[in-house]
């Protein structure tokens, strides 16, 4: 993508520019979805022209798609050092759990914008989905996880590929669900699947 090529030669003006179009992408997103968040809205929210836009940005798809990554990249960045601070598989699981879902009430408009590309823009086509890519890294990750834990002894015999799809999916539900009720008790929400999965994975 454009969006990530050659980041070294953008300006730092380039660069805040840039950002600033993401953040206006995200908040017209959040407050009008998918279908109503054109270049021209984007432009107006931080009231320049829409060619301001397409100088950086070659299409609404590409732009889109910067937002995910960018917001992929931010969750990574915050989950990534505390899960790997913990001392064995089932303290990383249970951080994987809560630093995920920390990060998902914390970045509420953020998530449930990313949540209005994924819907717009499903896969299919010549064109991966926006976050086909990282969604197969992050079971990838999440299923090495759980290998670790039963090589350790720590968790006991079962798919631990099947299982990171289903807490996964848990997971990326909660962008839906937030939707539907924003006042959701996502604390709540985190204890409940913690206690199924504790469950589940102990030998």
């Amino acid at each position: 993508m454009t969006a990530r090529s050659a980041p070294a030669r953008r300006s730092f003006i380039e660069q805040a520019r840039r950002e600033q179009i993401v953040a206006a992408a995200i908040d017209v997103l959040y407050e009008s979805g998918f279908a109503a968040t054109s270049l021209a809205a984007i432009a107006g929210r931080i009231g320049v022209s829409k060619g301001v836009i397409s100088y950086h940005f070659a299409s609404k798809d590409e732009l889109l798609r910067e937002v995910v990554a960018d917001v992929l990249t931010e969750a990574g960045q915050y989950m990534r050092p505390r899960v790997e601070a913990a001392g064995s598989a089932l303290d990383a699981l249970r951080v994987y759990v809560t630093s995920n879902l920390s990060y998902i009430s914390a970045q509420r408009r953020k998530i449930m914008a990313f949540t209005e590309i994924l819907n717009g823009m499903p896969p299919g086509g010549t064109e991966p989905g926006p976050y086909d890519e990282g969604h197969q890294q992050a079971l990838a990750g999440l299923q090495q996880l759980l290998e670790r834990g039963q090589a350790a002894g720590e968790f006991g015999e079962f798919s631990a590929w099947a299982a990171a799809v289903s807490l996964r999916a848990s997971i990326d539900a909660l962008a839906g669900l937030l939707r539907a009720d924003p006042a959701m008790d996502v604390t709540g929400y985190g204890g409940q699947l913690l206690t199924l999965y504790e469950r589940g994975v102990r030998a």
